[in-house]
């Protein structure tokens, strides 16, 4: 996606890569769309004034995801590195569901709280975290991966979930089951960041976020059982654009420190290029 300074998308573009792409692939992938974004837009590099890039797992101070990652090959990447060959603009880097909590506050259902869990459900699990405001990274950028839990198992494909959760929704009651289950284990790594954090509004995003009219209610239930007091469970109204949008607002949060000191999700970490 590419944004004016006002924070409205000008042009955004795709480009798809299959789940066992290796690094070069998807490096490749980045710069096309980038390069498609551009080319839509009337633009070129030196236009640019700031970038985020959105990966997969934990990011440490580098830019680079060397903890876990799903992704084949990732932990060897540096895509700041990478972009700063082509742009003279300040890069970012950062974790997936770190920037779709941002987004959700920015433009989403949580623009009324600055406490917020965004939790990521589907083919991985993983957490964003707002606290007072700020996004949180923790020390070491790890904060909120709770799908390093290995919890809750999750079926083969984004097609055989989609199955599931209609199959659920139409009474099959092995479909209905498996839900069930899910939700138990999904429940167990949210309500340690509930009872940890206390936060206003958890939002559930992420593939399975589409069902959430199956999802959001046996949550709340296993919730209430697990916490102290539950906050209220909203479902994303972003879709699969929050991370994008999620790094347009960092990367303006970068031009707007730069320029006058503050910026929505600061205080943000050193440039990384």
């Amino acid at each position: 996606m590419l944004a004016d300074l006002d924070g409205t998308v000008i042009h955004s573009a795709r480009s798809a890569v299959t789940p066992d792409a290796d690094p070069v692939t998807r490096l490749t992938a980045m710069d096309t769309a980038i390069a498609d974004c551009l080319a839509g837009a009337g633009m070129d590099a030196d236009d640019l004034w700031a970038i985020t890039v959105g990966v997969t797992g934990p990011v440490d101070a580098t830019g680079r995801t060397t903890l876990f990652t799903p992704l084949p090959g990732w932990t060897s990447v540096n895509p700041a590195e990478h972009l700063g060959a082509r742009f003279a603009a300040p890069i970012q880097v950062e974790n997936d569901c770190k920037l779709a909590a941002v987004a959700e506050r920015w433009h989403g259902v949580a623009r009324d709280a600055d406490d917020i869990v965004y939790l990521m459900a589907g083919m991985r699990t993983g957490a964003g975290l707002i606290i007072d405001g700020t996004l949180r990274r923790g020390y070491g950028g790890a904060a909120g991966e709770i799908g390093a839990l290995r919890l809750p198992a999750t079926v083969a494909s984004d097609d055989a979930a989609a199955w599931v959760f209609s199959a659920a929704r139409a009474g099959d009651k092995a479909a209905q089951t498996a839900v069930r289950r899910y939700v138990r284990d999904l429940a167990v790594g949210t309500a340690a960041l509930v009872l940890t954090l206390d936060p206003q509004i958890v939002v559930v995003g992420g593939g399975y976020s589409r069902s959430a009219d199956i999802l959001l209610e046996p949550l709340e239930r296993e919730l209430q059982r697990l916490c102290l007091r539950v906050p209220e469970i909203r479902a994303s109204s972003l879709g699969d654009e929050s991370v994008a949008l999620g790094a347009l607002r960092l990367a303006l949060d970068e031009v707007d420190i730069r320029l006058f000191g503050t910026g929505l999700s600061a205080p943000l970490p050193p440039r990384r290029q």
